[in-house]
């Protein structure tokens, strides 16, 4: 009896830990049209990833390949950022999980073929945190200076989900939404949600929710 106790607490144990390790691997998805990378430039925090590929629109077979800045040989592409399966037009596919230290890396489709875009990895991000109550954000401007960015929005009060959007200064459209800025799930009341890593370049920008909805507040980045 003892034993079976003890062999029931090693297994519960276990998927605790693989539940935890599996809830540390972030997903990255990249979308590949002909001869580019929706997606030109990712910032990301050390970590462990997995980069989900789709083919947009490509009559042909595309894969994906990660290197450290400037070293293109096959010798240092990072073997594990390989999709596992070549991605149809259509389809997507996974690569498996790749570990990436702080550094510069950049990302390529030999196949397609795409230029290749930067993907920095870098500890050195500051979280914001904003609230929102029905109707406002109650933090109602910010003023930063260049750098990464990580936004965590709360959502207090309001018996809906909400969203984050941020965009540079007077362009609402989705095609100005600054993706990275999306929060990573809708964030429903007592809950708070992630963006990914944003990277502000000086300028005028604005954010609100289009959910809520809120007025439009100004982000000056110096």
């Amino acid at each position: 009896m003892k034993n079976n106790i003890s062999t029931f607490k090693a297994l519960i144990l276990f998927i605790l830990i693989s539940m935890q390790s599996i809830a540390q691997v972030q997903d990255v998805k990249l979308i590949q049209t002909e001869g580019a990378f929706t997606t030109e430039q990712l910032t990301l925090q050390p970590g462990e990833y997995q980069f989900e590929i789709a083919n947009s629109g490509i009559d042909r077979e595309v894969g994906f390949v990660l290197v450290p800045k400037g070293k293109y040989n096959a010798d240092h592409h990072i073997k594990q950022a390989y999709v596992k399966s070549p991605v149809a037009k259509g389809t997507s596919s996974m690569t498996n999980i790749v570990s990436l230290t702080a550094g510069e890396y950049e990302y390529f489709c030999p196949l397609n073929p795409t230029p290749k875009y930067s993907l920095t990895v870098t500890d050195n991000i500051e979280t914001i945190k904003l609230k929102q109550t029905p109707g406002r954000f109650e933090t109602e401007n910010l003023t930063l200076s260049e750098g990464n960015y990580l936004f965590e929005i709360e959502n207090v009060g309001i018996d809906h989900e909400v969203g984050f959007v941020i965009v540079p200064k007077g362009k609402y459209e989705p095609q100005y939404h600054i993706k990275s800025a999306y929060v990573q799930s809708p964030v429903k009341e007592g809950n708070s949600s992630q963006t990914k890593v944003v990277s502000l370049a000086s300028g005028e920008y604005e954010y609100f929710c289009p959910l809520n909805p809120t007025p439009k507040y100004s982000i000056t980045v110096k």
